[in-house]
């Protein structure tokens, strides 16, 4: 079990990955040390997890993958929501939120773990053509006869150019 603490709130993370925190009333923590499980819900829009918490009476939206990281890793600003201090799911699963599946990366290092295939049909060349994005720009891999030599240019093009260190 990690015990830490946000801002004015003491947290418990245990080992099943279920978080509770201290109770509170009235923004001041109450004396008789009661300990209330968090409930996290999925939203609908990104299907992440995440609840609504208040630090020094402001009510607060946390996703639980931050949340996770952040009792994993204290000196991590959990409230920068810069585009250089995002977490990224490893495996792609939102809903695993074990450390061992959490890594703090830049935006663009989250968009390699998206879901796009790097290949398209392209009509005017009636060929397949694989591309990939770079520092934003997009690099032209080719054109091919068959689907899986496309998909092939893209993987290994993926291994080479979208390294998370």
């Amino acid at each position: 079990m990690i015990e830490f603490v946000l801002k004015n709130r003491k947290f418990r993370l245990h080992p099943d990955g279920i978080i509770y925190v201290r109770a509170h009333r009235n923004g001041v923590e109450t004396k008789n040390g009661t300990w209330k499980q968090v409930k996290f819900c999925e939203t609908s829009s990104s299907a992440y997890l995440q609840c609504k918490l208040r630090f020094d009476g402001v009510p607060c939206m946390v996703v639980k993958h931050r949340l996770v990281y952040y009792a994993h890793n204290q000196s991590w600003n959990i409230f920068d929501s810069s585009m250089n201090n995002m977490i990224d799911h490893i495996n792609g699963n939102r809903s695993d939120n074990h450390i061992e599946n959490l890594r703090k990366v830049t935006h663009q290092q989250n968009m390699w773990n998206s879901k796009a295939k790097g290949y398209t049909w392209s009509k005017g060349k009636s060929k397949w053509q694989s591309q990939i994005m770079i520092n934003h720009k997009k690099k032209h891999l080719g054109y091919f006869d068959n689907e899986e030599d496309a998909r092939n240019a893209y993987l290994e093009a993926k291994n080479t150019y979208h390294i998370i260190e």
